[in-house]
């Protein structure tokens, strides 16, 4: 009897020490939901720095994550709650594509950790980094100021819609303003050309690349037997994406093949983990998309006007809600190519 009471204890701090960390997992920056044993998914919280959402996948025998933030100072938060959790070593990190919020925490990383992209992607961050960094140092801070003018003389209700747009635009501007002192662009060193598998004892991890989608080339992680799909910014959930980097019959192809994948839970890359309706959300936001910039093309109506841009009812509490203007006008552009071809 005595020895029975012994394991049950063990039984019962063995699942202590395994299942409590994560729960204790506190950061201003993101919100740590787990997704499965070893799968957790850090998602963006308003108000702070990590600005994307990044997957933590722990395959028995090394860790991988999925994107690395924006800010660095925020990817060091994550690296200490995977030690604070007793995962596997971090081995691998991907870089879904090449836009700042899901690479420049990279520099985290130490030299013996792979950072896994495309061979597309790797080019595209060497080429647009240094520009957008020399952006930033130029215009950020003017950005930083005016959020910071709206923050600290903000006097309302700060559960409402208007204070939340300022604490989801203030630090990004923040960390973009000290993007020229402290990032070292770290960039990919191994890659995937159609699919990478990283499997261990405890899960199968498969790395998918088909080209262009959201960018012109993008990667996804998806975790077969779990029924986990993380999609970097091919899926956004009630956020508008950014269209206008990409190409929209691609992308539609792209969540097409994600709807051929037996898919239980997907990560978007913004927004809130969901079920895998958000495929088809996202396709139906692309689709609306076209459909408004085909009706302008038909009536000939210019998208120089401003009532053009006007956001469906059905997408008006999405978030990011200043990028419907570009995707419209390059949806509509991109019709007007194709009519004059």
């Amino acid at each position: 009897m005595k020895s029975i009471i012994i394991v049950f204890f063990a039984a019962i701090l063995f699942i202590s020490c395994k299942n409590g960390p994560a729960d204790q997992i506190k950061s201003d920056n993101f919100e740590l939901v787990e997704l499965g044993d070893g799968i957790y998914g850090c998602i963006h919280k308003f108000g702070g720095k990590a600005i994307c959402n990044v997957g933590i996948v722990d395959n028995g025998r090394e860790t991988l994550i999925f994107d690395s933030f924006l800010s660095p100072d925020v990817t060091e938060e994550l690296l200490n709650a995977v030690k604070e959790m007793g995962l596997s070593p971090v081995k691998f990190v991907v870089n879904s594509h090449f836009h700042n919020d899901h690479i420049r925490g990279n520099q985290v990383f130490s030299k013996d950790v792979k950072i896994i992209s495309t061979r597309i992607t790797k080019e595209l961050i060497e080429e647009e980094e240094p520009l957008q960094i020399a952006y930033e140092k130029e215009n950020a801070p003017a950005r930083l100021f005016y959020y910071d003018s709206l923050y600290n003389s903000f006097v309302g209700d700060k559960e409402s819609r208007e204070y939340k747009q300022i604490l989801m635009w203030r630090p990004y501007y923040e960390t973009l303003s000290n993007s020229h002192i402290e990032v070292k662009t770290q960039l990919p060193n191994l890659f995937v050309d159609s699919i990478l598998n990283l499997n261990g004892p405890n899960r199968k991890i498969q790395l998918i690349s088909k080209g262009e989608g959201h960018t012109p080339s993008d990667l996804i992680m998806y975790l077969p037997d779990d029924r986990i799909l993380f999609t970097g910014d091919l899926i956004f959930n009630k956020c508008h994406p950014y269209v206008a980097h990409g190409n929209i019959s691609k992308w539609k192809a792209w969540l097409n093949f994600m709807n051929s994948l037996e898919v239980s839970t997907v990560m978007p890359g913004h927004g809130q983990i969901g079920p895998n309706e958000l495929i088809d959300h996202m396709k139906d936001y692309l689709l609306d998309l076209e459909s408004s910039a085909e009706e302008l093309v038909k009536n000939n109506v210019s998208i120089e006007e401003p009532v053009n841009f006007s956001i469906p009812d059905k997408y008006n509490d999405w978030w990011f809600d200043r990028f419907y203007e570009y995707n419209l006008r390059f949806a509509y552009e991109s019709l007007n190519t194709k009519k004059t071809k």
